[in-house]
């Protein structure tokens, strides 16, 4: 068998060998690949640090563990930003699972960091998304009153970072990290009638639906998936997750090509030797 013969019959086990290694290189190593930043995430980035010193941001969490690979990294990066810039922000989980995973996360940034909770971030807890959109409507209103206590059971009126914060005046900036179509819901609610600014964190299969309300000018940027998180980092000067599995993907969709180019040249050549012979 001729080597363009064998190019085109290269045995699936060594296949997935090199698929393996060219996925473990990125996560285990550390490669450094090259981020292109993209408007959208630059516009999100930005949008933190505006954030008024008197104002809190609130992240939404709608997301649970099937989009974890996606969200949390995108939900992650949002919440190191604030800490970085002490900016005080507020997690409202519309999802049980979500609820717990965003708390987590944030207790152990929050720790790394050096932050204080109840201070710095307060979690408000898990509302059913069946009560979404009333939420939205009162919230506006009576910001103490509408999400009552916190993920501890805390009444949100008697913590320290709560003082102040009474109606959507005082919040600067809401993150919608979602898997759902859930940004128009915010859009018609709170960003339309108060202007409050807000930016969007969707899976990438989701992320068409905000290109319009982000041209509008609706939303002040978005992180596409993991490839948006990824990006975020980069604006971080940080190499977590996102930024090791965007490389991840990266390697083997090159690996992807290059054995389908390999397998097109084996074809080309073999057939033109058949034909000259």
């Amino acid at each position: 068998m001729s080597v363009f013969e064998k190019l085109q019959h290269i045995d699936r086990r060594v296949t997935y060998l090199l698929l393996v290694a060219v996925i473990a290189a990125p996560l285990i190593w550390r490669l450094r690949l090259p981020i292109v930043v993209s408007p959208a995430v630059r516009g999100a980035y930005d949008a933190v640090e505006s954030i008024p010193d008197d104002k809190i941001a609130v992240i939404s969490i709608f997301w649970a563990s099937g989009t974890i690979a996606e969200n949390q990294p995108q939900t992650e990066a949002l919440v190191r930003h604030m800490f970085l810039r002490d900016k005080k922000f507020a997690i409202l989980a519309f999802d049980p699972q979500g609820n717990k995973f965003s708390y987590d996360s944030a207790a152990r940034i929050s720790k790394e960091m050096g932050k204080e909770y109840g201070k710095d971030w307060v979690h408000w807890g898990y509302r059913p998304s069946a009560n979404f959109v009333p939420l939205l409507q009162a919230l506006p209103h009576d910001v103490q009153g509408a999400i009552g206590k916190d993920y501890r059971g805390t009444p949100v009126a008697e913590i320290p970072m709560m003082q102040g914060i009474e109606k959507i005046d005082d919040i600067g900036l809401i993150a919608e990290v979602t898997p759902s179509q859930t940004l128009e819901v915010w859009i018609a609610f709170i960003y339309g009638p108060y202007r409050t600014p807000l930016i969007y964190a969707p899976t990438a299969v989701m992320a068409p639906e905000g290109f319009n309300p982000l041209d509008a000018g609706q939303i002040e940027g978005m992180l596409i998936g993991l490839k948006g998180a990824a990006e975020y980092e980069h604006l971080l000067n940080r190499q977590d997750f996102a930024t090791r599995a965007a490389g991840a993907l990266s390697t083997s969709h090159i690996l992807i090509i290059a054995l389908i180019v390999a397998g097109n040249i084996g074809y080309i050549s073999s057939r033109r030797r058949r034909l000259q012979s």
